[in-house]
């Protein structure tokens, strides 16, 4: 059957451009109790602090890695709001890798802004970003949590800092310890905090602007034309080592791997932690994306018994493993 008539399309005399920044979040909540009880409201906390205080320009995209379908409901509602401007939503979990590959291949933005659907967001954090970026030309990405991690791969981001001319380096104890402190209960890594606290710090300064010498895998900005060369990242698992491929590969190609001065992002972990919170005055916040999963009581960790350091161990041991076989028959 021919035809009938044209495309109206053709008559069409503009499309829309794409802004300079993609903030690209990447989730998956494969079911909404044990670790993931909490996991949709801090999904939507990240979202809020995103829409609230990013202070550039910028498309949002979302790329849900096969969560459960009340998530990706609650993410077809926020598209349908205008809060996304790019939703995709996977049938299955394809690894935060793979699932690297294809946001960094797809983002139409100059610069990509990542992160994790548990990173909470500061006032000003994207130019405050991007401030690093013209500070200086020889980074590759820049972070928002200045972290105090082992060197491993930031070797040739410290030898590369020296040489280049007009770039100040600082070493010692230079980070904030309340921030450490913060950073490592939200990876529930109190217990490694000793090790952590006696590591360096390495401050940068070049025109006016100061960066540390780390980076993050939960959260960065990276230019697109960068992050496509080494396109695809190879990966066997859904996380794990294979996301160092990423830190390899800025690293190797002598780039600079840092972060801001001033913490502009908060790792969140798997649950709101209402000390945290009304430490940094958050509450409000946290009321505000309750209203999107309309839970009845937040999670609180048990007392006594089930506390005890050896019965938490075996219990998260047997919890591990329940969910290892849960997802690889899921998977």
């Amino acid at each position: 059957m021919p035809r009938v008539g044209q495309n109206p399309a053709k008559w069409v005399t503009q499309v829309a451009v794409p802004s300079k920044v993609t903030v690209a979040v990447l989730c998956f909540i494969p079911f909404q109790s044990g670790y993931y009880r909490q996991s949709l409201e801090v999904l939507h906390l990240c979202l809020d602090s995103l829409i609230s205080n990013t202070d550039l320009p910028y498309d949002l995209l979302v790329f849900d890695n096969g969560s459960c379908q009340e998530v990706q409901d609650s993410l077809v509602a926020r598209r349908e709001a205008g809060d996304i401007q790019f939703l995709v939503l996977s049938e299955r979990n394809l690894g935060k890798v793979g699932a690297w590959n294809l946001i960094f291949a797809a983002a139409p933005g100059e610069y990509i802004a990542y992160a994790d659907s548990d990173v909470y967001f500061f006032p000003g954090w994207l130019s405050r970003h991007l401030k690093v970026f013209e500070a200086f030309p020889e980074v590759g990405t820049v972070s928002g949590t200045p972290r105090r991690r082992r060197m491993t791969f930031s070797e040739n981001s410290i030898r590369r800092a020296r040489e280049l001319p007009g770039v100040e380096v600082e070493v010692g104890k230079l980070i904030s310890e309340s921030w450490i402190r913060q950073h490592a209960r939200s990876l529930d890594k109190l217990d490694e905090l000793d090790e952590i606290l006696a590591r360096d710090d390495y401050l940068l300064s070049s025109n006016g602007v100061n960066a540390y010498i780390t980076a993050q895998h939960y959260q960065f900005v990276v230019r697109k034309d960068v992050v496509q060369q080494f396109l695809p990242f190879p990966h066997s698992r859904p996380m794990g080592s294979d996301v160092a491929q990423f830190d390899l590969a800025i690293d190797g190609s002598n780039l600079l791997r840092l972060a801001v001065a001033e913490r502009t992002v908060l790792h969140l972990g798997n649950r709101l932690d209402e000390e945290l919170f009304e430490e940094l005055n958050l509450n409000s916040a946290v009321q505000t994306a309750a209203h999107y999963t309309r839970r009845k009581s937040p999670y609180r960790p048990g007392n006594g018994f089930l506390a005890w350091r050896p019965v938490r161990r075996v219990l998260l041991a047997l919890y591990d493993r329940i969910f290892r076989l849960y997802f690889q028959a899921h998977a």
